[in-house]
């Protein structure tokens, strides 16, 4: 007759394995080095401890089971622990709910193969074996890439790089890995997938365990585990919900489904945001000051390897000699608000920046607010027009009157079909005869990796060799020299214009060529965020206002990020009555109140006084 065993041997085990688990979970709390919080939230550990306590009984406390516990146990904890290499905060409960969701994890999965081991039905047995194989897969593979990339990159895993992945093509990822240990990330790659099949195997082979407190000569045994298991798996699940929030495998995956969110959202609200600039009143352009405004967007150039920025390769001719000019702004000190470009161009196109509180989905853009208050606007990209996601700066483009995508390799490589130049071929094709109001943003590829495919070979000023640092920093170079060529070919294609007003430069964030480190956030140095901000003014613009160029002026020298483009863009282009404007931390103003100690990078995680202070 089946049976639970009910001897008082069981019932002390039962016990101390709850005491156990309680006794660990104080313990590692003390690996924290920020609020360890030892004496709270015990209730969600001791219901993980009494979910596990039952997992073991029923599995006899196999030594399998335990070691297997612990091995999940330390997949899940370790990526938590891993913030203590690169000296970030981390608290108690981040480590303990880490281990309480493995645990608990582990217990569903333990719980599914004990409803498999009594199942008798083939079909129902291997479906469902089949199924448990596909979540062990997930289960193992999530805390492994966390600790996978630490191992390859040096860097904790953050929603900015899952993010990109979702920005990003598979010529993109190429281009990346060419600059990358290709045989370390391909070895770690397979080792990954190793150990998630090692996880399925050990986990096929409990299934086929006999030592299980419970047999199958009785129905009621059956109806019993089943029972067990919905009261197991709802008391796990509320514990589960509870900390998953803290679980540093599972934080990554959270923060990027709600910024995919809030993606969404922005593309939903466009239609209203539309409709609410319609009504409102008194937005247009004021009086004498429209005319023909550029904003060419530069892309992954950092100032510090600028010549006109005091860089030691001539690589800036045509923009050093510019800035020896009364009509060139030169901004010493721009920052970039992120050191990715959707999360900076969102910002930074946008009323929507880090000091403020509007939510995305209502923050209008620079192109909406422009085209309703009377301009006509063009988007020329050379970047690819859609990736694996939309994003707002894909919804942002497509507000203008006319896109113009010049690169026809449309989400499937980052290799151009042009190079940057032909974006100045498109912007002199513009009639500017027809339309006295103009904006057009110019999106360039820029200097982005891999450096040696944004300029053809007559731009190799500087000889690009195998050797490293060389062919990285040299090839780098020649980039910034090109970008310097396209400038002046944008500029050349709108000044002689008798409309012509301004050309604004900036570029989206900076780049690290000398560490081989990119723009990649969670390997952020100062040099990703520090960018090159200029602003080329027509003497007409001088003339018709004086009172925005002589804040410029003043104001060229002080501390700015780019997510604070939108305000200094609706001052620049004579919009006036527009929305989400703040004069605070508008750079075009005499009322521009922001100094490097409330300035901040990486939306609001890093703080500028920080590379003051680093210097």
């Amino acid at each position: 007759m089946a049976y639970f065993r009910n001897s008082k041997k069981d019932i002390l085990r039962f016990v101390v394995s709850v005491i156990v688990f309680v006794a660990v979970s104080f313990i590692i709390r003390f690996f924290a080095n920020s609020s360890k919080f030892l004496f709270s939230h015990y209730g969600d550990v001791l219901k993980s401890a009494v979910c596990i306590s039952f997992i073991l009984y029923i599995w006899n406390y196999s030594k399998k089971i335990i070691k297997t516990f612990l091995l999940v146990s330390l997949l899940y904890v370790l990526p938590a622990l891993l913030k203590l290499l690169k000296n970030m905060p981390l608290t108690g409960k981040e480590i303990v709910d880490s281990f309480c969701f493995a645990n608990l994890i582990c217990s569903a999965i333990l719980l599914l193969l004990l409803l498999i081991h009594l199942i008798k039905n083939k079909f129902i047995k291997k479906s469902l074996l089949f199924l448990t194989d596909v979540i062990v897969f997930i289960a193992i593979l999530l805390p492994f890439l966390h600790i996978g990339y630490f191992l390859l990159s040096g860097q904790i895993l953050s929603a900015a790089i899952v993010l990109t992945l979702f920005q990003t093509n598979f010529s993109e990822a190429i281009s990346y890995l060419k600059d990358q240990n290709f045989i370390a990330w391909s070895f770690g790659i397979f080792i990954s997938l190793m150990f998630c099949v090692s996880g399925i195997l050990l986990f096929n082979s409990i299934e086929k365990q006999t030592d299980l407190k419970i047999t199958q000569k009785k129905k009621t045994v059956f109806i019993f585990s089943i029972m067990l298991t919905i009261a197991l798996a709802i008391l796990g699940y509320k514990v589960c919900t509870s900390t998953a929030n803290n679980v540093q495998t599972l934080q990554v995956f959270t923060q990027t489904r709600n910024e995919l969110k809030q993606y969404s959202e922005y593309r939903k609200a466009k239609v209203s945001r539309m409709k609410k600039l319609e009504k409102l009143q008194g937005l247009g352009i004021n009086a004498a000051k429209g005319g023909v405004y550029v904003l060419v967007i530069g892309e992954s150039e950092t100032r510090d390897h600028m010549n006109a920025y005091g860089y030691k390769n001539e690589n800036t001719p045509w923009l050093s000699e510019m800035a020896k000019s009364k009509e060139t702004i030169l901004f010493t000190n721009a920052y970039s608000n992120h050191t990715h470009t959707v999360p900076v161009l969102t910002y930074a196109l946008s009323g929507k920046n880090q000091y403020n509180n509007i939510p995305l989905k209502q923050a209008y853009s620079i192109m909406e607010v422009a085209k309703a208050a009377g301009y006509k606007t063009f988007w020329i990209s050379n970047q690819l027009k859609y990736g694996a996601w939309d994003t707002p700066t894909a919804e942002m483009a497509s507000t203008a009157d006319q896109e113009i995508w010049i690169n026809g390799n449309v989400g499937k490589t980052s290799k151009t079909q042009f190079y940057d130049e032909e974006i100045a071929t498109q912007v002199s094709l513009i009639n500017f005869e027809k339309e006295k109001n103009v904006f057009i943003v110019c999106h360039l590829m820029g200097c982005h990796g891999s450096y040696q495919d944004r300029y053809p070979e007559r731009f190799e000023k500087y000889k690009v060799t195998n050797k490293e640092p060389y062919k990285t920093i040299h090839s780098y170079d020649n980039s910034v020299y090109y970008n310097d060529f396209v400038l002046e070919k944008i500029y050349k294609a709108v000044s002689n214009n008798t409309n012509f007003k301004a050309m604004i430069y900036l570029s989206d964030h900076g780049e690290e060529p000398d560490e081989r480190k990119g723009h990649e956030a969670t390997k952020f140095t100062w040099q990703m965020a520090r960018i090159p901000f200029i602003i080329f003014l027509s003497k007409t613009f001088l003339r018709d206002s004086s009172d925005v160029f002589k804040s410029l002026s003043a104001n060229k020298n002080k501390y700015w990020t780019n997510d604070l483009l939108y305000d200094a863009l609706l001052e620049v282009m004579g919009i006036k009555n527009a929305p989400d404007r703040n004069e605070d931390f508008n750079i075009a103003s005499d009322k521009y109140n922001l100094k490097k100690n409330n300035l901040k990078t990486l939306h609001g995680k890093k703080a500028l006084e920080e590379e003051i202070v680093a210097r």
